[in-house]
């Protein structure tokens, strides 16, 4: 109303208001799209479940080369991670050689006899 009515220079009206000049640019929530990225994090949801085994980055390529889409890597692993699409790890395997009990530590003599022979 002060830009319009008054004729004031948005810098005066805001510093009269008690504004930030970034929060009066800013489009009012019943304004902005719902969620820009639903089409993109719909293709990422079909492709991970069509290539289980795929990460963010063949996601990615695909988007790219074979869709065409030019979309950022940044962006596609942002909205992979916020979908939970992560490859999981595979568990460790069992090495041999080691052993799951501690080693034993000779803090006296005749404790570990080995270690007294040597």
């Amino acid at each position: 109303m002060l830009k319009d009515v008054m004729n004031m220079s948005e810098r005066k009206a805001c510093k009269v208001v008690g504004l930030a000049r970034s929060a009066y640019r800013q489009l009012p929530q019943a304004h902005t799209p719902a969620d820009p990225d639903a089409g993109l994090r719909q293709q990422l949801r079909t492709y991970a479940r069509q290539n289980p085994r795929h990460g963010f980055r063949r996601a990615w390529a695909w988007l790219r080369f074979d869709e065409g889409d030019t979309v950022n890597k940044k962006k596609v692993h942002r909205l992979w991670k916020e979908e939970g699409l992560q490859v999981r790890r595979a568990p460790r395997r069992k090495r041999a050689g080691q052993a799951s009990m501690p080693i034993v530590t000779a803090d006296a003599p005749k404790v570990v006899w080995a270690l007294d022979f040597q």
